[in-house]
């Protein structure tokens, strides 16, 4: 019995000692992550008191770039700082599974600290909403990507969703007021 307790303790100090694969650290309440989720929020507020106009410039570089998956919408500055206004006109009751939510809708949200690759923070859930012009019922799985940079700030961000209802709302919206 003492071998066996000696042989098992052995392995276990040793399968502790052995290097992991990890290629990143993963954190999900990191000053990065509630930065995100705040921005989140700060969205769904737009045309509400709690709106913050500024919060969005506080934490994104002045040299934004990114992808979208929506053809010819650019990512810049200017356009990320656009988004909340944009797509409250065109949507009412915009909501996005948050973290803690219990809507049965899933998703994430964290930060990937990795070690050649920089910082990272995704984002994926579901994002509903009711066309203004349309009247169209929106939900669809979304997901966003941050790249941070050395000062805290967002550098890069891609965007993946279906911009098919978005296009439509627009095209719409467009029509409406005469300037298609």
């Amino acid at each position: 019995m003492k071998k066996f307790i000696l042989l098992f303790t052995t392995i276990l100090f040793v399968a502790c000692q052995q290097p992991t694969d990890s290629i990143a650290s993963v954190k999900v309440d990191d000053d990065k992550t509630q930065a995100i989720q705040k921005m989140f929020e700060n969205y769904m507020a737009y045309g509400t008191d709690t709106y913050d106009s500024d919060y969005d410039q506080s934490i994104i570089s002045d040299d934004l770039q990114g992808n979208n998956s929506i053809p010819g919408l650019e990512i810049n500055k200017d356009s990320f700082l656009e988004t909340d206004s944009q797509h409250h006109a065109l949507f009412d009751n915009i909501s996005m599974w948050m973290p803690g939510s219990e809507d049965d809708t899933g998703g994430g949200l964290h930060t990937n600290y990795y070690d050649e690759f920089g910082t990272w923070t995704h984002y994926w859930g579901t994002w509903t909403g009711t066309g203004k012009f349309t009247g169209n019922q929106v939900t669809q799985f979304i997901h966003l990507n941050y790249g941070w940079n050395d000062e805290g700030k967002i550098m890069f961000h891609n965007v993946h969703i279906d911009g098919k209802d978005f296009l439509t709302e627009l095209s719409a919206a467009q029509a409406a007021s005469g300037s298609e």
